[in-house]
């Protein structure tokens, strides 16, 4: 039995978009957590309100966010890239019935279709790593100028 070359290609091509993507995600969590103030430079301001004073803490709520996101993504692309050992090892299998019972036409069947699923998965596992990076591309440009200067803490808008 012969591999299916066209498959071996689509994950050859898979596995290194997911190592890319992961190697990506790696390298902005670094630079979100080198950009993150400390805790003691956290601003405490006080906003009048209707005549009252509060006390406003503006929390870095948005780099846990991002780096959750990135993380969720990276992790995506780890599971992604495994697929194909699994897909393997199930054509094996399939393969392993063929040459024990060769007069049995159903495995070959049953070989062809596995093959033309693994076609169909892996153009899906493609779409999911392009809706990864169309949703870590939103999230950091929504929120890139926070991310960038982070310290600013945008005194000018609390009065």
């Amino acid at each position: 039995m012969v591999a299916n070359k066209h498959i071996v290609k689509v994950h050859e091509e898979m596995k290194k978009e997911c190592e890319e993507l992961a190697e990506l995600c790696d390298t902005v969590k670094l630079w979100i957590n080198l950009s993150m103030p400390k805790i003691e430079e956290w601003a405490y301001k006080f906003k009048k309100v209707c005549g009252v004073l509060l006390l406003v803490v503006m929390t870095l709520t948005l780099f846990p966010e991002v780096l959750s996101e990135l993380h969720r993504s990276q992790e995506s692309a780890f599971n992604l890239r495994d697929a194909a050992r699994q897909d393997y090892l199930n054509r094996a299998k399939i393969c392993s019935k063929i040459i024990k019972y060769p007069h049995l036409e159903d495995y070959a069947l049953s070989l062809k279709e596995h093959d033309e699923k693994q076609l169909y998965n892996a153009r899906q596992n493609l779409h999911d790593l392009r809706n990864i990076y169309a949703i870590l591309t939103d999230i950091l440009h929504k929120n890139i100028t926070k991310i960038r200067t982070p310290k600013g803490n945008n005194a000018s808008g609390l009065y």
